[in-house]
């Protein structure tokens, strides 16, 4: 059950999109009735065919399902009608908060950082095993059983049907009539029919009809030539042979299959039936581009006078009749479209060639790889793509303000979620190797806060490994991390479960305060050879579920919300961070690999304005300057630096000059100021500060002194940044002021 259940779900997911595709379809035609030809017609509908028929389509930038919301995700799509999973045996939690507000204290040298997992990998040991411990819920079932017994029925129904009719074919007679035969072989060159198609006769229809999808033959009521002129047979034979010519047998009959599958929807019996239709008219069209446009009027007479006399009702799904439908409102539009023929207007022209096209490309893919936390998704099967940027910092431990940066240059692909708990937002993405010395980054940490302003509410993580650790390995080294940090009484459980599909488990930490007992539950699971970690904090059991339920690889959508531009201090690896930064601070920055004394470039960072000196407001701290670090190692090992900032200046150097003193932010978030002088460096004005301490008057007295020097070029304010005394300052400082901004394309 449990099986059918996932295939209905699949089910489902393409029967929505395909119904998405069939109403742009509806609407095209509507829109542009009069100007489209039968056969493109026809040929929009085939679009529909194909995306019910095949489970699974590409990737695209330009499908038509970045507009819909379950175009990219199968059980999100189907949860609009019904929950995917429920709980057995697994009481409900509800979601609490910690009643005291949590409040970090940003400083110039302090930020929230995720913290590393030190415990040490270990080696992938044998299989764990599953236990059930999630099911569909009893709705889902039931409706999934009732579609298999309605598609069971229907198929049976076109099963029998295909073999009646295989029984009634041995009771034909074939024709042998020279006046009929010359007929059909005058067609079949006309058409450019290679093959003989024998024509049999008999009494039990009295209409014309083509049949066989492999060795197709025609048949021909009993006496209705004696009836028929010459002409009046050609038109019969020519409808039936540009069925044939246009492979409409197997299109019908594939649309009778579509329907028995899909019956549950609708829209796709609108569509089959309008399809068949715009088969009729686009197979006229077809027998008049071949006979001529004078044959038009004739030919739609033929037409009338099979209705007139030899119509019946019928309900025979994989037969193609000459007269078609009895519909009156379907023959008055054959008979309309006869009447307006204009030669050459079946062929296809190259615009209405290029707009089947665009439509198959927008129709037949897909925004992303459809998926909600299921093991039947999959990694995208194309190589890793990694970026091309230069790298400029190489380390084993990498951090980025964007999901999308980070997807690009881990070593493995991830899932995230997708569907994030009301007010909580993407933080930081931290990337790391298994071991210092190695150099491939295969573990990711993912870590979302809930945030007003300064304060923080809440926050969870998402630990990524695809090292190779196991699920015993995991849950050894949380169970190892959890006692180790431990204050108050703790017991660590784990229960096997499936899990979306997926080999899971689920860790119950218990804590006793006061003698009342508190539970908390994480969750481990692989996918695709991967292994996540899930820690919720204070979301209740239900909470967390969903989070993983909407797990995915990353998209478009994905990396457009994933993103943190408050972040306070975001590293720079590769060229691609610097030209982002670049282009976040507003201007192409100075970036010298080496200055005076032996300097070498040691890291860059852009940061916030609190770096650089105090902010006005609150919205003037986030702005964003660059900062790079410098560093050398003198003749007694010790290791000297210091600190290169560039920003936008407004009014910053102005009134630093003005007011005689550069304002600093402090450790509790006060300012503390030192004064300024200007002196002339290399022909240019700077201004340098007094020594002054880190935190101004909370500084002790045995703390290090530091110096900045400030000049403005343009729009730009540079700040110098020394800590301690021995570095030649004015040298240094002359310097990078006769540095030219960088070519971030060819970084030397």
């Amino acid at each position: 059950m449990e099986m059918l259940c996932e295939i209905f779900i699949g089910l489902w997911y393409s029967t929505l999109a395909a119904s998405a595709v069939a109403l742009l379809v509806m609407a095209i035609l509507a829109l542009f009735r009069h100007r489209i030809s039968p056969r493109i017609r026809h040929a929009l509908w085939l679009i529909v065919l194909v995306r019910l028929l095949l489970p699974v389509f590409p990737d695209s930038p330009i499908s038509l399902f970045h507009m819909l919301h379950f175009g990219t995700d199968i059980k999100k799509a189907v949860s609009l009608i019904i929950p995917l999973t429920e709980k057995e045996n697994n009481p409900s939690a509800e979601r609490s908060r910690n009643s005291q507000e949590k409040e970090y204290v940003h400083n110039d040298y302090s930020m929230i950082r995720p913290e590393e997992d030190t415990v040490p990998d270990a080696q992938l040991p044998a299989g764990v095993e599953n236990s059930a411990h999630f099911s569909h819920p009893w709705g889902l079932k039931i409706i999934a059983a009732v579609w298999l017994a309605g598609s069971v029925a229907l198929l049976t129904y076109l099963f029998v049907y295909m073999l009646k009719m295989r029984r009634r074919f041995k009771t034909l007679t074939l024709v042998t009539d020279p006046r009929i035969l010359s007929v059909v072989d005058d067609c079949r060159r006309k058409f450019d029919i290679k093959r003989p198609i024998p024509v049999y006769t008999g009494s039990y229809a009295r209409s014309p009809y083509i049949s066989g999808l492999f060795r197709p033959w025609i048949y021909f009521p009993e006496g209705i030539d004696k009836e028929l002129s010459v002409q009046q047979l050609i038109h019969v034979f020519s409808h039936e042979l540009a069925h044939h010519k246009r492979k409409d047998v197997a299109w019908n009959l594939l649309g009778s299959f579509v329907l028995a599958v899909h019956w549950i929807n609708p829209v796709v019996w609108m569509s089959i039936k309008r399809m068949k239709t715009d088969r009729e008219l686009a197979c006229d069209a077809c027998v008049l581009e071949v006979l001529g446009e004078a044959e038009a009027v004739p030919y739609g007479m033929t037409i009338i006078g099979f209705l007139k006399r030899f119509s019946v009702r019928r309900h025979q799904p994989n037969l193609l009749y000459f007269d078609g439908s009895t519909n009156t409102n379907q023959l008055v539009r054959r008979i309309e479209m006869i009447k307006s023929f204009k030669a050459g207007s079946y062929k296809l022209s190259a615009v209405a060639v290029l707009g089947v096209a665009l439509l198959s490309a927008a129709t037949l893919t897909n925004a992303a790889t459809p998926a909600a936390g299921g093991s039947t998704e999959q990694a995208p099967a194309t190589a890793i793509a990694k970026t091309e940027d230069r790298i400029l910092f190489d380390s084993s431990s990498r951090s980025y303000d964007n999901l999308e940066k980070a997807a690009k240059v881990a070593d493995f692909k991830f899932k995230a979620p997708a569907a994030l708990p009301e007010g909580y937002k993407f933080h930081e993405i931290a990337l790391r190797s298994k071991t210092k010395d190695e150099d491939k980054l295969t573990k990711a940490e993912v870590n979302y806060v809930l945030r007003v302003g300064e304060r923080h509410y809440g926050s969870f993580k998402l630990q990524i490994d695809s090292s190779g650790t196991s699920l015993d390995e995991a849950y050894t080294e949380f169970e190892q991390h959890e006692k180790k940090t431990a204050v108050r009484e703790t017991e660590i459980r784990k229960e096997p479960i499936t899990l979306y599909g997926m080999q899971a488990y689920k860790v119950i930490v218990t804590t006793k305060v006061n003698a009342k007992k508190h539970e908390g539950w994480s969750y481990f699971w692989l996918d695709g050879g991967v292994l996540y970690q899930f820690d919720g904090g204070a979301f209740s059991d239900q909470e967390k579920l969903d989070i993983i339920a909407s797990m995915k690889y990353p998209d478009q959508e994905m990396y457009k919300t994933q993103v943190n531009l408050d972040l306070l201090n975001v590293g720079i690896y590769d060229t691609g961070d610097l030209r982002r930064t670049a282009e976040l601070i507003g201007f192409t920055p100075k970036f010298p690999w080496q200055t005076a004394g032996q300097f070498k470039v040691s890291g860059a960072s852009m940061v916030q304005k609190l770096y650089f000196g105090y902010p006005d407001n609150e919205e003037d701290q986030k702005s964003k300057l660059l900062n790079i670090g410098y560093a050398r190692t003198d003749e007694q090992g010790n290791i000297q630096g210091f600190s290169f900032m560039q920003i936008k200046n407004g009014t910053m150097y102005e009134e630093m000059k003005k007011n005689g003193n550069a304002a600093f932010y402090r450790i509790d978030r006060k300012k503390h100021t030192a004064p300024v002088s200007a002196m002339v460096l290399g022909g240019r004005e700077v201004l340098k500060t007094a020594k002054y301490k880190i935190d101004g008057e909370l500084s002790s007295p045995d703390e290090i002194d530091f110096v900045s020097y400030y000049w403005k070029e343009g729009d730009v304010c540079f700040q110098v940044v020394f800590k301690g005394e021995g570095l030649p300052q004015e040298e240094i400082v002359t310097n990078l002021m006769n540095e030219k901004a960088a070519d971030l394309n060819n970084l030397k």
